[in-house]
């Protein structure tokens, strides 16, 4: 179990990117935590973009890399070309591209690869059955790396950063969401707070996809956009989850949600609309919880309004209830290292403290208590 100082290195850690003072030559934030900065050459010194091996350079410095580092960094590559890669494909993109294409972009941009590396320590965390701080806090340290190259390409966009931003991105939000699977402590989490780190974390994501769709020649990162204008068929998304009982999740989940749509459409006022967006996202999501054509379930954190976030702090309960649906549709990946009980202590933690619910929704609640097994594990 992580303790608070840890815990709150996390949270260091998942909004440093909104933080980088972008002094020169190492940032505030690196200076404070003795790391290196990792970013492009600013052209406004008159210094050309920098080359992946110089960008390599200034990660380690000029001196050579201490045998342990090397060995440490060759046991997470190997880790994430053997294993930890296998657990990321959402069944329409071909396996060789998580296998090989993001691979190839992490050993050319050194901010990819520590992204990289952060989440296969997480990885290597989540199989460990005792004591894993030490994984956790190489995933911290690695990451806390690439959160601070990510600022400075930010600050210095390229479209030739496009493709590996994304996929840079993409493990980082992963890694968010591994964090508390992998901390072992099961103590309740706010969802909405954790969402909101997540949220603000990437709120380049779709920029650099958007970016990405744009580029004449995308290369294997082609791959992402066939779900721009993917349409899907019942038997491919049968193919994706094999678990019988995962797959009666998600048709109760699709169900229910066709319930509530017909409450949405009654709603009279401003917030219908914004109903409208969640669900619409969330039923497209649930049908392919990693992957589609917004990134599954696990994307809602980007999908999200502020009016949205409005509603749900102020304890509107069709907000409220959608959100939950999210935490079931979570639960669809608990077969997944980096999701697990997410789901799961999402709803846990939303229903416990409702004392009074209102008598239209009584039978819903009972309903997302039950499709996460939230009784089962009380009793364990």
């Amino acid at each position: 179990m992580l303790g608070s100082n840890q815990r709150s290195r996390m949270r260091a850690t998942l909004t440093s990117l909104d933080k980088c003072d972008e002094e020169l030559p190492r940032c505030g934030l690196c200076q404070k935590r003795k790391l290196q900065c990792t970013y492009p050459a600013n052209e406004a010194d008159g210094q050309n973009p920098s080359t992946p091996q110089e960008e390599s350079e200034s990660i380690h410095g000029s001196n050579e890399l201490s045998l342990s580092t090397r060995m440490l960094e060759m046991r997470l590559f190997h880790l994430y070309l053997t294993e930890t890669y296998i657990t990321l494909y959402p069944g329409k993109l071909d396996t060789n591209h998580f296998q090989s294409a993001v691979p190839g972009l992490a050993t050319a941009y050194p901010f990819c690869l520590d992204a990289l590396l952060a989440f296969s320590a997480l990885h290597l965390a989540s199989k460990e059955t005792d004591d894993n701080r030490q994984w956790v806090e190489c995933a911290l340290m690695y990451q806390n790396r690439s959160c601070s190259a990510m600022s400075r390409v930010l600050a210095e966009f390229s479209v030739e950063y496009s493709g590996p931003a994304f996929i840079c991105s993409i493990l980082i939000m992963l890694c968010s969401y591994a964090y508390p699977c992998v901390s072992q402590d099961e103590q309740p989490f706010d969802p909405l707070a954790q969402v909101l780190e997540i949220r603000r974390l990437l709120a380049g994501c779709a920029f650099f996809f958007n970016q990405l769709s744009k580029m004449e020649h995308p290369g294997e990162l082609a791959a992402w956009l066939r779900y721009k204008d993917d349409v899907d068929s019942e038997e491919e998304i049968t193919k994706e989850q094999h678990d019988p009982d995962l797959i009666r999740l998600r048709s109760a989940v699709l169900d229910s949600l066709g319930r509530i749509r017909g409450m949405i459409d009654i709603v009279d006022g401003s917030n219908k609309e914004v109903y409208q967006d969640i669900w619409e996202f969330l039923n497209e999501a649930v049908k392919r919880p990693l992957g589609g054509r917004e990134g599954g379930v696990i994307a809602l954190p980007i999908r999200i309004s502020d009016a949205y976030v409005g509603l749900l702090k102020s304890g509107d309960w069709m907000a409220r209830i959608l959100f939950l649906h999210y935490g079931v549709g979570m639960h669809l990946l608990s077969d997944r290292w980096f999701v697990k009980d997410w789901g799961r202590r999402l709803v846990s933690t939303v229903l416990q403290p409702l004392k009074e619910i209102p008598a239209e929704w009584i039978e819903t609640v009972a309903w997302t208590r039950q499709a996460v097994d939230l009784d089962k594990w009380s009793r364990s």
